[in-house]
């Protein structure tokens, strides 16, 4: 047994352990909100240890290796734009909670708005989580074909179990946590391998000669028009995560919540131009690979045979305080809406069940950036009628038809249109948000006045 995989399995070993203790004799309250208990620096290092899942680290290596710089620095500005936005409504989520007893996102729609609202954005929030999730699974899977050499779907169903159980056994609290802990792995190991990548191009002007032709185009991943939309609407895309509404509602009070998002951007600010360098450097220096396995090449090129397992445990420890969180999320959704008078181990039976479905999709579609894309655009479709919740009187018709008639559409035609689908996904969105009230009033009018 090689010294890398020792690492990662003292690395499990010390996951679990830390789970299993702080899980004891633990209540249903503090297994999905930690009962409301979270402080500043917990919260703040756990919003961005989930944040910069797969979808901060292997995507982004994946696609700087592949089309360079753009489809990076797109997510970096999403990042920084959705975590002041939450700065902005974490007060209000908070409120929600005290005002109506919410635990998660579709409880507020339930509460807002009405009945079929609340069924419509819990199915669509369990789908969703869904796909967060098997971007997740897709990494996971990638590491361990890696590492030990297997194939991808024995790898994959190796990994789901790995993480099923984890969080089985957690709940939020041991997500918030763990998240501490990942989260320090995975800063120092990326500063480290951006350090032996700094030299191993020689330098930055080396590094800029190599680079091939198109890698700093800004607009390279999808054109000017995809790149504009992502800076412009990506900080909305974090607004649908129910698994972040229960976070800001597991915070000790209104000022902690806000605060953590804050005290969030500069560590984002440190941590993603490392990973875009990386995937720069990947691009120089390695040749010929799978793009979703960069990262963990590039790990294994760059540091000496003693740090590698560190790296590996490190990318390992980033996605699996992403897919707790998301796991904890789904479950809430199904507990509360359908077992909400059982106990924490039927709780704890539904999250398996529930991460069996959702590490499912990473077979169906075994590609991260298109299950990232996806999963982006199909949250737009539920940020016009969030806000009108918080700063309108709008219907739940109106409120409903704008999550319904998108994301139809986005199911029908996003093989077909591809990346830029997401300005049709927005426009119908905030166009039935916008006008369906008033389409409707001046129909009822025209209606009585026919009837008089």
């Amino acid at each position: 047994m090689n010294s890398t995989i020792i690492v990662l399995i003292a690395y499990l070993v010390l996951t679990f352990g830390i789970a299993w203790f702080f899980s004891r004799k633990e209540s249903l309250e503090g297994y999905f909100l930690n009962k409301k208990k979270t402080g500043l620096w917990f919260l703040t290092i756990s919003n961005i240890a989930t944040l910069i899942g797969a979808g901060a680290t292997v995507a982004i290596v994946a696609e700087v290796y592949n089309s360079g710089i753009s489809f990076g620095i797109a997510l970096l500005t999403s990042f920084v734009f959705g975590v002041i936005l939450f700065w902005f409504l974490a007060g209000k989520i908070k409120e929600a909670n005290a005002k109506y007893g919410i635990y998660t996102m579709v409880d507020y729609f339930g509460a807002r708005y009405d009945k079929k609202n609340y069924i419509l954005v819990g199915i669509s929030q369990i789908l969703f989580l869904i796909f967060l999730i098997g971007i997740q699974a897709v990494a996971m899977a990638s590491l361990a074909s890696v590492l030990l050499g297997i194939n991808y779907n024995i790898a994959l169903a190796v990994v789901s179990a790995v993480a099923i159980l984890y969080t089985v056994i957690g709940g939020l609290k041991i997500d918030i946590i763990t998240d501490f802990i990942q989260f320090w792995i995975i800063f120092i190991v990326f500063i480290v391998a951006s350090i032996f990548g700094y030299f191993s191009v020689g330098g930055f002007s080396n590094l800029l000669t190599q680079l091939p032709v198109g890698h700093l185009n800004p607009f390279a991943f999808g054109g000017i028009s995809w790149t504009i939309g992502a800076i412009v609407l990506g900080g909305f895309l974090f607004l649908p995560g129910s698994h972040d509404w229960q976070r800001i509602i597991s915070a000790r009070d209104k000022i902690t919540a806000r605060k953590s998002f804050i005290y969030s951007i500069p560590f984002l600010i440190i941590f993603m131009p490392l990973v875009i360098f990386l995937g720069l450097v990947a691009s120089v220096i390695l040749v010929d690979i799978p793009k979703d396995t960069a990262i963990f090449s590039l790990i294994e090129a760059l540091l000496p045979a003693g740090l590698v397992g560190v790296g590996f445990a490190a990318i390992l420890a980033v996605i699996m305080s992403t897919v707790d969180s998301m796991l904890i999320g789904g479950l809430t959704i199904i507990h509360r809406a359908l077992f909400k008078d059982r106990g924490i181990n039927f709780a704890r039976l539904i999250t398996a069940v529930f991460g069996i479905i959702s590490f499912s999709i990473a077979f169906l579609i075994p590609n991260i950036v298109t299950l990232l894309l996806f999963q982006a655009y199909f949250a737009l479709a539920f940020v016009p009628a969030i806000l009108a919740g918080f700063y309108s009187k709008k219907s739940s018709n109106a409120s409903f038809y704008s999550i319904l008639i998108p994301s139809i559409v986005l199911f029908a035609l996003f093989s077909i249109i591809g990346k830029n689908i997401f300005i049709l996904i927005i426009l119908l969105s905030i166009l039935i948000i916008v006008f369906y009230d008033k389409f409707f009033d001046i129909f009822k009018l025209k209606l009585c006045q026919k009837k008089k």
